[in-house]
């Protein structure tokens, strides 16, 4: 079995995506999250770097999924750039082996993808049409959904509707979700 680190937005976004993964992989990964302590902006911090190296040989990872949101357009070459600079900047403390799942707006753009889940979740029934990638705001019109139903959404709450939703779909319907599980399987 292989150790594969997270390093995320929130602590939220990583187990989110553990919950996911481990649909698939839970019998070939081992999944562990560094830099807990860590979010938002702080990942920014070039002191991490270190911290990261030194997290990633404690817990014998063999390489790192950073999961991070890209608050933009997939059109926005200045946005992706600064992102994957970040990228490569931290994978070299880490054996510069890992993945980037770069989340097109946000992480939430994943549950849209596969809105059963939110719905499952809600007991809503929300008609979500449209590409997720090109959703602004998704985390806002998750919030708008819920409050239909007198409930509030949160990014904490994500954890659990990943949980529910459906790892293909998700693939299906998300197209750089889709090449970051072919990327994934390539490493498994």
């Amino acid at each position: 079995m292989i150790k594969i680190g997270l390093v995320g937005e929130d602590p939220s976004d990583t187990t989110s995506i553990i919950n996911l993964l481990n649909k698939k992989y839970k019998s070939k990964a081992k999944f562990k999250v560094l830099l807990k302590t860590k979010d938002g902006n702080q990942l920014d911090i070039p002191r991490l770097n270190e911290a990261l190296g030194i997290e990633f040989k404690d817990n014998k990872c063999n390489f790192v999924i950073y999961i991070r949101d890209l608050d933009s357009y997939p059109t926005d070459k200045k946005a992706i750039k600064k992102r994957y600079e970040w990228f490569n900047k931290m994978d070299s403390h880490a054996n510069g082996k890992g993945l980037f799942l770069l989340n097109i707006w946000e992480l939430e753009a994943l549950i849209l993808a596969d809105i059963d889940g939110f719905n499952k979740h809600y007991r809503v029934n929300y008609k979500f049409k449209g590409n997720p990638i090109y959703q602004k705001e998704p985390k806002e019109a998750l919030q708008r959904q819920a409050r239909l139903v007198k409930k509030e959404f949160k990014p904490r709450h994500c954890p659990a509707i990943f949980a529910k939703l459906n790892l293909d779909t998700v693939r299906k319907n998300c197209g750089y979700f889709n090449e970051f599980i072919a990327q994934l399987d390539s490493r498994i």
